[in-house]
């Protein structure tokens, strides 16, 4: 009788010894299930001369062990809004009062930009307020602005009064500039 008590003393032992290690081994504080190399014996290890107190059970904090990061990271600086570092055409046009004067008759030009921090480039003519053809025309879009953003532009000899706008679009933002550009009337003389 004195037997089969000694045994399952020993299974309740074990068993309890192996839930406890099974529990353990799933808590994500645990450092033997964080990949700890530590060979796992049966026998039982000396222990130090000096030892640290293990945390009580219900604390979930450790000293080593970050918290989750946020969904939003404040520490990273937000990327920087788009920039248009000049807007020009092959040929040039002369200016006058800061609007670009084609010459007579139909033509085509070159359009070109330089923009810091952009992914894509977009060119459009929006007709001048009070145009009664209130459409955008998209003239094209560069993605590839390692020589700087360009698009050809074919107009018409016909009279224009327009902007021609300029959208930088990148991780920051969108950035536009606008030209006005005039063309002259092909009855007048």
């Amino acid at each position: 009788m004195r037997l089969v008590r000694i045994l399952l003393v020993v299974l309740v032992v074990v068993a309890v010894g192996l839930a406890g290690w099974a529990l353990g081994a799933r808590h994500p504080y645990n450092a033997s299930a964080a990949g700890d190399p530590a060979p796992a014996t049966s026998a039982p290890a000396a222990e130090p001369a000096v030892t640290t107190p293990a945390p009580p059970p219900g604390d979930q904090a450790a000293p080593d062990v970050a918290p989750p990061a946020d969904p939003v990271d404040s520490t990273r600086p937000a990327p920087p809004r788009p920039r248009i570092v000049g807007f020009d055409s092959e040929p040039v046009y002369p200016q006058k009062a800061g609007v670009w004067q084609l010459p007579p008759g139909p033509g085509e030009a070159i359009l070109i930009t330089g923009a810091e921090h952009a992914t894509k480039v977009k060119f459009l003519l929006t007709p001048a307020r009070g145009d009664p053809d209130d459409l955008v025309v998209p003239l094209g879009t560069d993605t590839n602005g390692r020589d700087a953003y360009m698009a050809r532009w074919r107009y018409e000899d016909r009279l224009l009064s327009a902007n021609l706008t300029v959208r930088a679009t990148g991780p920051g933002g969108v950035t536009e500039q606008v030209v006005g550009v005039y063309h002259p009337d092909p009855e007048q003389p």
